[in-house]
């Protein structure tokens, strides 16, 4: 049982056997007897708690040089200007510039995604369109066969109209449009279903008499 619980802690992150070591009591004594084999074979308990607190530094230097970027970005400065206002002690210029790349990948995508293009408009009206049709005949066949509301059913026309409108559009709820469009798309359905089910439930009441 030790030898396997050492092969399984040797796989682990100097992250996962930090957490491990500081909830070590709620453990068996042969994964405690594991641990520190591994933990030893790894440097000992002062040397895994230096890494692990190197981590979490470098961790936090790249949250805060991330949102430095932004704040920068929302001051309206270009990005060389930005470039040269930002900097981390803890992270290596690779880091640093991985970091720098990533965020201004991340607003542009953002940008992208709350854009109002006239393609946003008509795309979410198509998508709208066919969500909420294809969700209020869902929503009347319900009402059909069952006679009941079940509300659960409302989030689905919310997911479905919403996944129709994204799949058209390649923008998320973010977008006022897509957002907007997507109520609306649900509204639609509502009343699309509530129709179909009184024109079909009033034609079979009639067959039926």
């Amino acid at each position: 049982m030790v030898k396997e619980l050492i092969e399984r802690y040797q796989s682990y992150s100097d992250m996962e056997l930090m957490n491990i070591y500081n909830n070590k009591q709620g453990y068996t004594e042969d994964a405690k007897k594991a641990l520190d084999i591994v933990i030893e074979e790894k440097g000992g308990i002062k040397s895994l708690q230096q890494r692990h607190q190197n981590f979490i530094e470098a961790e936090e230097a790249k949250e805060n040089l991330k949102n430095d970027i932004i704040k920068l970005n929302s001051e309206n400065l270009s990005k060389d200007e930005i470039l040269t206002r930002v900097a981390s002690n803890n992270l290596s210029n690779t880091q640093q510039m991985e970091i720098f790349n990533r965020t201004f990948q991340q607003i542009e995508d953002e940008e992208k995604d709350t854009e109002i293009r006239s393609k946003t408009i008509v795309d979410s009206i198509i998508g709208g369109l066919i969500g909420g049709t294809t969700g209020g005949i869902l929503w009347a066949l319900q009402l059909i066969y069952s006679a009941h509301i079940f509300y659960i059913f409302g989030f689905g026309l919310v997911v479905l109209s919403y996944g129709a409108i994204k799949l058209f559009t390649k923008q998320s709820k973010n977008n006022l449009v897509v957002f907007s469009m997507t109520i609306l798309s649900v509204i639609y359905a509502l009343i699309l279903g509530f129709y179909l089910y009184d024109l079909i439930g009033y034609r079979g009441y009639n067959r039926l008499n």
